[in-house]
């Protein structure tokens, strides 16, 4: 017990050894940035705060990161450290273009398979044997498997996602109107554990590690897993696309993963599984972006005003006002515009009362008192610009 405990304190110090924990925090300070000065510009001020892409992530991520180290070290998965350097680099490289759908495990994990799967047909004259025998050593179902289970958290993130945790943008349709959008996306960081060569614990029973590499002693190692998503929901509401995103992905990795267990009796399922990945994913997203063409949802409606969102802390965020909810009457004017919502909005100034039609066809009503202090819209953002907006920019 002793030994273990010892093991684990060192795995958790050599996670200060990664290099991804510090371009993660660089990756998602740069990416807030950049977002934050397209909000100015479409909403004349700001909508969510730095580093909210990574925000509200840390639970399903602390749970996936046990669920996987514990699924790693009992099936005593080793994974060396040029393993992990090989998959750093390729997650830098894929989130150089600051796209978060490239960092899906899809197309991290599995380069790097595709990678560790050709390593044997390249010329080995051309590489350090001691980095092509720690590489090598490497077991590919292993691998494979935690890309299926990756791609089981990454379709878990999408059936919760939040509806107050999208990003509204507005765009100009191919017929020249103004229509609105939401961009999901998150960066998770996700801790995992695993065995690696040479250290304090040896095996526990003969079959411990499963993936033997001819070491007797093993220590283990707490690593980092970038995981992002990235799309747009435009004819839908987003929580509901990100919901079907979901369970379509959680689906895909449930093929992915019995793939991957085939792998250990057959290693070629182990490339199949990385090509089915890929495949499913294109088509999910694919269909997902061949629906988005349709009419859009954020648009103008003749039977109230569209909520494209709201800022975070507002009076409107408070009252549990919902991106894709139509405004039918304020204060019991009826309202089919921003010009007429504002209008209805200073027939009380100590009380609003707003009438909402949910995305069941349900009304229901919302009222709130205002206070000094509070933003004087009530903090929404409709797809049409007001005049404060066009002041702003």
């Amino acid at each position: 017990m002793e030994i273990w405990l010892e093991e684990i304190s060192r795995g958790l110090l050599r996670l200060g050894m990664q290099p991804l924990i510090y371009w993660s925090v660089l990756l998602l300070f740069i990416i807030s940035i950049r977002r934050m000065k397209e909000e100015r510009r479409c909403f004349g001020t700001r909508v969510y705060d730095v580093f909210t892409e990574g925000r509200s992530t840390w639970k399903i991520a602390l749970l996936s990161g046990v669920g996987l180290s514990i699924f790693a070290v009992g099936a005593g998965v080793v994974l060396t450290y040029e393993f992990l350097l090989l998959l750093a680099a390729v997650t830098i490289l894929f989130s150089l273009p600051l796209k978060l759908k490239l960092l899906s495990p899809v197309f991290t994990v599995g380069l790097t398979v595709i990678l560790l799967y050709f390593l044997p047909l390249y010329p080995m004259g051309n590489i350090s044997d001691d980095l092509v025998q720690p590489l090598s050593s490497v077991s590919l179902p292993a691998v494979v498997v935690l890309l299926s289970l990756l791609l089981m958290v990454e379709g878990l993130f999408l059936t919760k996602t939040s509806s107050r945790r999208t990003f509204p943008e507005r765009i100009t349709s191919p017929r020249g109107k103004k229509i609105g959008q939401h961009r999901v996306k998150k960066l998770a960081v996700i801790p995992m554990a695993s065995l690696f060569p040479a250290g304090l614990i040896e095996p526990l029973a003969p079959w411990w590690p499963l993936f033997d590499i001819g070491e007797h002693t093993y220590g283990v190692v707490v690593f980092p897993i970038l995981l992002g998503y990235e799309w747009i929901a435009r004819a839908q509401s987003p929580k509901l696309a990100s919901i079907n995103l979901g369970r379509q992905t959680i689906g895909l990795s449930v093929l992915v993963f019995f793939t991957a267990v085939g792998s250990i009796f057959v290693p070629l399922l182990a490339l199949a599984a990385v090509v089915i990945a890929l495949l499913g994913r294109i088509l999910i997203y694919s269909f997902h972006n061949s629906r988005e063409k349709s009419k859009p949802y954020f648009t103008e409606d003749h039977h109230g005003v569209r909520i494209l969102g709201t800022i975070p802390g507002s009076p409107a965020d408070q009252m549990d006002l919902l991106p894709g909810e139509l405004i039918i009457k304020v204060n019991g004017i009826p309202v089919k515009s921003v010009h007429e919502f504002y209008e209805a909005l200073q027939s009380n100034r100590a009380l609003t009362k707003i009438e909402i039609r949910d995305f069941r066809g349900e009304n229901r009503f919302e009222q709130r008192a205002l206070y000094e202090g509070d933003h004087h819209q009530l903090g929404l953002l409709f797809v049409q610009e007001n005049s404060y907006e066009s002041m702003a920019q």
